[in-house]
């Protein structure tokens, strides 16, 4: 390429030739071959100043290549970035589960088999004269019910509470709700059997119509106090199951607190087995007792808890987080891009129409080229 120096000399030069043939064309003494010469040296000293704009081909990418390295750039990013959310069904087997449930709610229905016991209420209320006058002398202690007829009729609970189910020869239910009230209500009849831990012996009376009784934890004149957890163990017959499949609970916790040989409590996996299927890229994971499994923020479309001597949850939805953890290798279930839209046979085709445009600016580059100047 000329360098700034020889450009200017090149413009001098043309000058002084323009200005040499305006004047010995309108000589008529001027010979024919002077001003040929005149105009040729003209017209090259043309081509040499439109030289100096073409740059050299050496450093521009070829046009050809644009589309290619697009979906070079477009396939490295969907290989790197995973997807939001993932669709995925879960089967899993554990001796406890935490539920979070961002909205408010009540558990439903339950028949009790056997005893109903709870503990964690501030406040305890019946219409049945001899059970609320223990209930009232005992206070916010610990109550064991047992009757002919025994529901546990409603488990209500505030936004944002997380409830914890274990499995055990009784199902432990643990409510930890951010504010109050979380409220119990129980329903009873026939021969019926009552211990409050701060009112001595048992007491007992036959019901013969349907009584209730309502436990609450926290105050609801100050429901921003958070209350106590309300806690309650329900017994369980041989080969029956406690069962809650309208629950839509945003993200599960696998974990327990377990005492180490220190009798120290320690977190731990409950997790005993645990099957993943991921439609997206078509997988399976496959989990084992003291795996950790993490899923949060979940959209639901089916879920069932059914709990007896293990906790068994199904359920079918989309997750954003869906991380496993084996020992000090933890890894996410989620799939990237580049894995969601290979499934889906979409990479196959960005790459047929890069090869097409590929094609068509070469032949297009190809036409002008050949076109002269």
């Amino acid at each position: 390429m000329p360098s700034p120096d020889d450009v200017a000399a090149l413009e001098r030069a043309r000058a002084e030739a323009a200005r040499r043939l305006a004047e010995r064309a309108g000589d008529p003494a001027a010979l024919l071959p002077e001003l040929r010469d005149l105009r040729e040296r003209l017209q090259l000293i043309d081509a040499g100043l439109a030289a100096r704009a073409v740059p050299s081909r050496g450093r521009r990418w070829p046009p050809a290549l644009w589309p290619a390295l697009a979906v070079a750039v477009l396939v490295s990013i969907a290989a790197a970035v995973p997807v939001g959310s993932v669709p995925f069904t879960l089967e899993a087997k554990a001796s406890s589960v935490g539920l979070q449930l961002d909205a408010a709610g009540d558990l439903g229905p339950q028949a009790v088999d056997g005893e109903l016991r709870l503990e964690g209420q501030t406040r305890l209320e019946s219409p049945a004269a001899s059970l609320a006058e223990d209930a009232a002398a005992a206070g916010g202690d610990a109550l064991s019910l047992r009757a002919q007829q025994l529901v546990l009729r409603r488990v209500g609970h505030p936004a944002g509470s997380l409830l914890v189910v274990q499995a055990g020869p009784q199902v432990h239910l643990t409510l930890d709700a951010p504010r109050a009230v979380v409220r119990v209500d129980v329903e009873f009849s026939g021969p019926t059997q009552w211990r409050l831990a701060g009112a001595g012996a048992a007491k007992s009376a036959d019901f013969a119509h349907a009584e209730w009784l309502r436990a609450s934890a926290g105050d609801a004149a100050q429901a921003e106090r958070r209350p106590p957890p309300l806690e309650l163990w329900l017994g369980l017959a041989p080969g029956k199951a406690y069962a809650w499949s309208h629950l839509r609970p945003s993200a599960l916790q696998f974990v327990e607190r377990r005492a180490d040989d220190a009798r120290q409590a320690a977190v731990a996996s409950s997790l005993e087995q645990a099957r993943i299927a991921l439609p997206a890229t078509g997988a399976e994971v496959r989990l084992g007792a003291g795996d950790r499994l993490d899923v949060a923020g979940l959209e639901l479309e089916r879920f069932e808890l059914a709990a007896s001597d293990s906790v068994t949850v199904r359920l079918s939805g989309t997750a954003r987080v869906l991380a496993t953890r084996t020992g000090d290798f933890e890894r996410s279930l989620k799939p990237s891009l580049l894995e969601y839209i290979a499934r889906h046979h979409t990479v196959g085709m960005a790459w047929s129409a890069a090869l097409f445009l590929w094609g068509a600016v070469t032949w297009i580059r190809k036409q002008f080229d050949g076109v002269a100047p």
